[in-house]
């Protein structure tokens, strides 16, 4: 007998396929192989998303490798290393360098299976991939870049599990550039024939259908796709008595068509969906969960039903309950330590309490314990490798997806403050008050004092940034966080909040002229520095505040003192945001002192070495403005210059307005030294403008020095008193400030 046919559409490219679903898909594939962006392939299981990304491969980068990655096939700790590589002595058991798929893939296609089951700790770490190219081995400092082609595929649905959080929404725009969709065999029956004909060919020994047979291959339901198709043709080919096969024979060979098949075929996939690693294990537990409960609790009647022994219900129940227990204690040992501000030392019980826990599949409250236990490894993340930590965002995203499926609206807010950071400290100021407002909605329903003092001073920062410090000051106090000094206030965070509302309780008090206030808030953080000696964490929160009012103050000694100390501090510990930030304010203070190149090295080094890195761009407009005093002060105008310009830039990009004024007032004096008085005089009036608009008093009172004094210099002293009588316009005539003194001196001068 004749093949069934000698034209087989599509299999020249390697897909046999007649039906409009695969000529459309076809068609589509071959325009997409012409670009080289991510492409996401959609289709169920044993549908053939692989064949797909092959034939892709070959129309696109033919003789270039062809790596292939199943995402849900290896263990999370060890899928990392398989992605990405590792370096020797990465981690125990590495012994020598290992080259990851995307090292292997090279300029060829990365096909990424199963897409949907990547671990969420590790989808940052492949966008960055897909947005820079760019990746790290684990070990390894050095980036290598990646230059092929990323092609993805699930049987899953992904907008579904990004609504769930439980995919990242960015990743899945970076993979969906080109979305493939597969039908499964049953909706493409057409197909059938030329995937028998296609499968009959691959065989060891010639293999043909009669016509009766082959009606019968078309007509049966195969709820495995195109893979089960084949299989059977492979089973057919190897048994059947001889190359023709008819309807008799195949009967015999082919197993009983169960009524139930695509019903088991479902639930396989629903219980394949259930949450941790160890699928037959949740699905155990889930039926002598169901069993008890049908039976109300009688271990006797569940054992009878599941047709076990009582013993194993038994031995299954004490399982799982010293297994929670040991859950128990590894938090418990992670609350420990980082009260103590042993962040490092806080990674591996509560990594091993995760570990553990996903051996527990149980309903009622287990997920409490997993969302404490990612939540506080984004805490201890977040402390030692700074505000912008991936793994702590992926360790914040974990807990609060995990809250969003409970519907538990307290612990989404007390994960809240963790997102939160991450936008301010980007700079994304604008994102960042929305989270606040929405952190103090969030309080406002769910109650509880820590989300509400979490709230009131996520507000209240991200408006200091924004440069309004009188609301900033306001949020302080409707949130009830400036009354008498506590040791501590409830809080998920581990940081001390205190601190943190002192510091900027004190900033936005001198940016409003509000000395006693500012000199007070000084006070107290120096206090709670002395006080904090068994938290290192929080002494240098304490530190942080205290110096960086020293620094706007004006009060050298406590300045370079609390500084040094905060650097030492945490250059000790590891806090490396912190010491950033301490070197900052050493070098100004070495600057001040006359030690112009070392302050202004020190300065640039902190900033670029520590903050930048760890903390992201927040107090760029803060470094800028005292790198810039420094050069100045070392005859270096034209530098100064150039970085407040860059720094004036990113401040407009950003909304970022707190030291807006002081950035352009020393735009002005850089001018002024370069000899550029006309551009220096309308720098300093914007400048004085601008101070009077944001109710920034200091730098209204240095700006109008400063345009005094070149007015005078260019006989223009008509203009000197106006612009005196403005800059202490609606202040208090006994305001303590030093520059408020020379301006009303002055002024007295020109009246006498």
């Amino acid at each position: 007998m004749e093949p069934l046919c000698t034209t087989h559409p599509g299999d020249e490219d390697g897909v046999p396929g007649r039906s409009p679903a695969m000529q459309a898909l076809q068609a589509l594939l071959r325009r997409v192989a012409q670009s080289d962006r991510p492409v996401l392939i959609f289709g169920p299981t044993g549908a053939g998303k692989e064949v797909i990304a092959q034939q892709l491969h070959r129309l696109s980068a033919p003789g270039k490798p062809f790596i292939d990655l199943n995402c849900g096939a290896i263990p999370e700790q060890l899928l990392e290393s398989e992605l990405f590589g590792h370096a020797r002595g990465a981690f125990t058991g590495a012994v020598g360098e290992r080259m990851g798929h995307l090292q292997m893939a090279g300029a060829g296609t990365l096909f990424l299976d199963e897409i949907g089951e990547l671990p969420l700790a590790l989808q940052p770490k492949l966008l960055r991939v897909l947005e820079t190219g760019q990746y790290r081995p684990l070990g390894s400092s050095e980036s290598r870049h990646f230059r092929g082609r990323v092609v993805a595929a699930t049987h899953r649905d992904l907008k579904r599990l990004v609504a769930e959080e439980r995919f990242r929404e960015d990743l899945y725009f970076r993979l969906s550039v080109f979305e493939l969709e597969l039908p499964g065999l049953n909706e493409r029956r057409e197909d059938i024939p030329d995937l028998i004909e296609h499968f009959c060919r691959q065989q060891r020994r010639p293999l043909h259908f009669d016509a009766a047979a082959l009606e019968l291959l078309c007509q049966r339901d195969w709820p495995g796709n195109v893979r089960e198709l084949r299989n059977s043709i492979d089973r057919i080919g190897t048994l059947a008595p001889s190359p023709l096969v008819d309807r008799e024979t195949l009967e015999q060979l082919l197993a009983p068509p169960s009524p139930a098949s695509a019903l088991a075929v479902e639930l396989a996939e629903a219980l394949l969906g259930l949450e941790g690693p160890d699928k037959l294990a949740a699905v155990e537990t889930l039926l002598i969960e169901h069993a008890l409960n049908r039976c109300n609790g009688n271990k006797s009647a569940a054992a009878q039903l599941l047709g076990v022994n009582r013993k194993v219900i038994e031995r299954r129940v004490r399982l799982r309950q010293d297994l929670r227990l040991t859950v128990e204690r590894y938090l418990a040992e992670g609350r420990k330590l980082i009260d103590g501000a042993d962040f490092r030392g806080a990674l591996g019980p509560l990594q091993k309490g995760l570990e553990v826990a996903e051996r527990v599949y149980e309903g009622k409250d287990l997920w409490r314990l997993q969302f404490e236990l990612h939540r506080l490894l984004g805490v201890s993340f977040r402390s030692i490798e700074g505000w912008l930590s991936i793994t702590s965002l992926a360790s914040y995203r974990d807990a609060q997806a995990m809250a969003a499926r409970q519907g538990q609206a307290q612990e989404m807010a007390s994960v809240s403050f963790g997102l939160w950071t991450t936008l301010l400290m980007g700079l994304e100021l604008a994102e960042a008050r929305a989270t606040a407002q929405q952190m103090l909605q969030q309080a406002q329903i769910a109650g509880g004092e820590a989300l509400r003092i979490e709230a009131h001073l996520a507000m209240a920062n991200t408006l200091f940034w924004l440069g309004d410090f009188e609301e900033s000051l306001a949020c302080l106090t409707r949130g009830r966080l400036l009354e008498d000094d506590q040791a501590s206030w409830p809080s998920n965070q581990g940081l001390d909040l205190v601190g943190l509302a002192r510091t900027f309780e004190g900033l936005a008090a001198f940016e409003l002229g509000l000395f006693s206030q500012a000199r007070q808030a000084l006070a107290r953080l120096q206090s709670r520095a002395e006080q904090a000696v068994d938290n290192p964490f929080n002494r240098a929160v304490a530190l942080q505040g205290a110096a960086w009012l020293a620094a706007v103050l004006g009060e050298r000694d406590a300045l370079g003192r609390q500084a040094r100390e905060l650097e030492l501090l945490s250059a000790r510990h590891e806090f490396s945001f912190y010491r950033g930030v301490g070197m900052i304010l050493r070098g100004y203070h070495q600057g001040i002192s006359g030690e112009y190149e070392a302050g202004e090295q020190a300065i640039a080094e902190g900033y670029q070495q520590h903050v930048l890195r760890n903390g992201g761009l927040l107090f760029h407009g803060f470094q800028a403005w005292k790198r810039g005093e420094v050069l100045l002060l070392g005859g270096r105008a034209e530098a100064c210059l150039e970085l407040v310009d860059v720094a004036l830039d990113l401040a407009q990009d950003h909304q970022e307005r707190a030291y807006l004024c002081e950035l352009m007032l020393l735009r002005g004096r850089a001018l002024l030294a370069l000899g550029d008085d006309r551009e220096a005089e309308a720098t300093l009036r914007v400048a004085l403008s601008t101070a009077l608009t944001l109710g920034v008093v200091p730098a209204r009172l240095h700006a109008a020095l400063e345009l005094a004094r070149l007015l005078e210099r260019s006989e223009r002293g008509a203009q000197v008193q106006s612009i005196l009588v403005r800059a202490l316009r609606g202040l208090d005539p006994q305001l303590d400030y030093p520059p408020a003194s020379k301006v009303r001196s002055w002024l007295a001068r020109l009246s006498s």
